[in-house]
Order: structure tokens, then sequence, then C-alpha cells
């Protein structure tokens, strides 16, 4: 009796797996077609790599970081002052402290020389409040980028933001 059950029970499990491969196959070539080309596409971003502030003479200093549809930047001054103990300073202490940092993460989209950032963390609360989103010119030129900040957070035109440089460290 074994011997009349194991070829129907392997037959069963050739046909299951036969219809397995029928549905997956397509399925999985789709997959990899699409993933694919996202990545081919993301990959071409400019801006991929890390770029560190050429801040010359200011007492600035800063690494923005870029994957092809994701960044992080942080800014700070150089200045700034050393708090031995954060629990026993002074509002104005923290204030000089933290004040001239800026940093948030998120994703970003880039559309011609623009770049739009969609902040998912962020120092300040209003940068990363859902929906809001910061533009700037860029531009790459060798191994230096240049930014200027023409849109903030809460959607208001910046016309006098500083120039930042940049130049490629990885």
């Amino acid at each position: 009796m074994k011997a009349t059950r194991r070829p129907a029970i392997l037959n069963a499990m050739r046909l299951s797996t036969f219809h397995f491969f029928r549905w997956a196959a397509p399925t999985f070539a789709v997959i990899l077609l699409v993933s694919g080309s996202a990545t081919a596409v993301a990959a071409d971003s400019p801006l991929a790599g890390a770029w560190q502030l050429d801040s010359g003479p200011s007492a600035q200093a800063a690494l923005y970081l870029f994957t092809p549809t994701h960044y992080s930047m942080i800014l700070a001054t150089t200045d700034r002052p050393d708090l031995a103990d954060t629990g026993k300073a002074s509002a104005d202490e923290l204030r000089a402290t933290w004040g001239p940092l800026i940093a948030n993460a998120g994703a970003y989209e880039i559309s011609g020389d623009r770049i739009t950032i969609h902040p998912l963390v962020a120092k300040i609360p209003v940068v990363m409040k859902s929906g809001a989103t910061e533009v700037y010119q860029f531009r790459i030129e060798g191994k230096t980028l240049t930014l200027r900040q023409v849109r903030n957070a809460r959607g208001v035109a910046v016309e006098t933001a500083p120039t930042l440089k940049f130049v490629r460290v990885e």
C-alpha cells in the first residue's frame, strides 16, 4: 500500500512545486526588475556621499551625509561653550550651547538644481512636523558642493541664507 501512495504524494508535491514556481518566478522577476531599476535611478544621485563643510575662517563645522534617497545633516559653531554639567546650566548657557546647532535627517528628492528634504527627525520640532519640507539650491563642481536654503520648514522663502561650501570626503 505504501508503494502506491508514495508516487501519488510525490506527484502532488511535484504539481505543487510546479504551480508555486509558475506563480513565483514571474513575481520574483518583477520584484527584481522594479528594485533594480529603482536602485539604478537612486544610485544616480550626484549627492550620494559624505560632504564636510569648507568653513574657511568661520567658526563652523558640518558633515552632511547622503545616500541615494536619504540624508543626515549636522552643522554647529565651533566656539560654543563647554558645559561641565548640563543639569546645572542656566537657560542662557543652554541656548549658547544648543542654539547654534542644526541637526536633522530624513528623505530627499532632487528636481533640477533643487533638493527638497523631508525630515523625519530634527532638533527643532517644526522641521520634523508631518508634511514639513525644506528646499535648497545646490551645485556640484568636481568635489565641491554649494548649498543655499531657499525655503524653510514653514514654507517661507529665505532671501538672505548664506551659501555653504562643502568638500566631498567620501
